[in-house]
């Protein structure tokens, strides 16, 4: 039994991570700013704060493995990520060595984007830290296809324009949980083999699926990108086809979460 400290653990990943490792022998504890999240009771919550630092070293204190799911993608200053992964390997040093299990992303050692490349220097400051260290990289999850697609008017505009030559890989967030706990159990790997979901389809389709499963009669159009993280994308680092690895496709986990199918099977 492993005492195990999740950072983002009320987070997407970091919620599906809690729950798979509550089914192993472990303790689990998580970091959270927030005074009450709500969590199963045998979760520890130890308040802190990956920016200021606060709560750090007694969050880490005792634990064997750390999980570092945490991240914030819309800060510019990447602060939870860079400065944040540094001042938790400071406190974790003064605990001991944890291993040291690190998320990130397919294609951030291949782009100038600032948010992978804060994602590329985490990756490098794990793995020159002195601690027992593991990094997975994987495709981007089934709902933040979601939530771009949300985004460029999905759910309510009777033209959905997307942009255009971007092709994605996404992938259940449950499946990348399973191999996080997996590595755990393994031990320290070092960089690990990336996970990619089942497809890759243009995101042109994924909005095709996604309107016909919402029942709506809408328009799907593709446009030039100009968002840098779409011109990003659409260099096609973000895939990843000799490691299609996920099971769960695009289609079944709108299915799940629209009601029209039973939850996958983990």
């Amino acid at each position: 039994m492993s005492t195990v400290l999740v950072t983002g653990g009320t987070g997407t990943l970091g919620r599906a991570v809690v729950a798979r490792l509550l089914n192993r022998p472990h303790r689990v504890r998580i970091l959270s700013h927030q005074a009450h999240p709500v969590m199963p009771a045998a979760v520890e919550v130890a308040p802190g704060d990956l920016v200021s630092g606060a709560g750090l070293r007694e969050a880490a204190r005792g634990v064997e493995v750390i999980i570092h799911c945490a991240t914030n993608w819309r800060d510019p200053l990447m602060r939870t990520d860079v400065a944040g992964t540094r001042a938790l390997l400071q406190a974790a040093r003064a605990g001991g060595l944890p291993h040291i299990l690190y998320i990130s992303i397919v294609g951030v050692d291949r782009t100038e984007y600032p948010y992978y490349r804060a994602k590329w220097e985490v990756e490098q400051m794990v793995a020159q830290s002195g601690f027992p260290w593991t990094v997975l990289r994987a495709t981007q999850y089934h709902p933040f296809v979601q939530y771009l697609l949300q985004s460029c008017g999905a759910d309510t505009q009777p033209e959905v324009v997307v942009p255009g030559g971007i092709r994605m890989q996404s992938i259940d967030v449950g499946e990348v949980a399973d191999r996080l706990v997996l590595l755990l159990e393994r031990g320290p790997s070092g960089q690990t083999p990336e996970m990619g979901g089942p497809q890759i389809l243009s995101l042109e389709a994924m909005a095709q699926v996604y309107v016909h499963l919402r029942g709506r009669q809408a328009t799907i159009r593709s446009a030039e990108p100009t968002d840098e993280m779409y011109t990003m994308m659409r260099t096609g680092i973000i895939v990843t086809p000799a490691h299609a690895e996920g099971k769960i496709t695009w289609e079944q986990y709108l299915q799940h979460i629209l009601g029209k199918q039973p939850a996958p099977a983990y």
